[in-house]
């Protein structure tokens, strides 16, 4: 009755729920009194037509509060650590930091350390370029205003070219490091977002950089794009409210 609702312009008689449903009228009246009551249905009382009530809210934002991402991403983690032979991993943001909060190790006997429960700066590799990605264009433009860290040579430290970057995380969807975080290891990570579509974490695969070509890390990308878009959607995203954002780049640094 709810989905039948969700897809009815200007909401449904009893007699049109009983017949989208293939139900007896006195069911489907029983059903709606119930939803009703709980406040899941409301009745214009001019019209006598049902459409969703406020208290799905109430119970979207309980589900919203009680999601256990790193179960529901342990197996888009196990398929991507299986293809890709990586260590797969998600992150998770916690104030100015990102915490791992899922691994599955990779099937190759050489792998990289990265511990569930460990902390990386906020601005690291793959996971900063996805949340950063993500951010309000205010929020954006006072990470941009501060100088960008170095964690290795290959570090993207210009505030241009790291908003170029940006860009381009968010025309394909996925964002690559490559030993911009630590040297001699590459990862390829995408955002994960909830049905409010804020980010709630990033699917992440990290491997060794001699392993990996530029095409085969386009092509992992394009599979953990898809694993976390996968998982979003179980997160009852739609993609609907995803904007790309248009940053003013800060004078004061001297940038056109």
């Amino acid at each position: 009755m709810l989905a039948a609702l969700q897809s009815g312009e200007g909401g449904r008689r009893i007699s049109d729920l009983a017949r989208d449903l293939g139900i007896p009228k006195s069911s489907a009246h029983q059903i709606a009194a119930t939803l009703l009551h709980h406040g899941v249905l409301e009745r214009d009382e001019d019209t006598r037509r049902y459409r969703l009530g406020p208290g799905l809210s109430d119970i979207v934002a309980h589900r919203r509060n009680r999601v256990d991402l790193p179960a529901l991403a342990g197996p888009y983690l196990e398929e991507l650590a299986s293809a890709a032979r990586m260590t797969a991993l998600l992150g998770r943001r916690e104030g100015d930091s990102v915490v791992l909060a899922a691994r599955i190790p990779s099937p190759d006997p050489i792998d990289v350390s990265a511990p569930i429960g460990h902390r990386l700066d906020g601005r690291a590799g793959v996971f900063g370029k996805l949340f950063a990605a993500a951010m309000q264009p205010a929020d954006l433009q006072g990470l941009l205003s501060k100088p960008l860290p170095a964690f290795t040579r290959k570090s993207i430290t210009s505030t241009a070219a790291y908003a170029e970057e940006l860009h381009r995380v968010r025309t394909r969807g996925y964002a690559l490091d490559i030993e911009e975080y630590l040297d001699g290891v590459v990862a390829v990570g995408a955002a994960i977002r909830g049905d409010d579509g804020n980010v709630l974490g990033a699917l992440c695969v990290i491997g060794l950089a001699a392993s990996y070509s530029r095409p085969a890390l386009a092509t992992i990308g394009e599979a953990v794009r898809g694993a976390a878009e996968s998982l979003s959607y179980d997160l009852g995203f739609d993609g609907s409210r995803e904007t790309q954002q248009t940053v003013v780049m800060p004078r004061s640094r001297g940038l056109e």
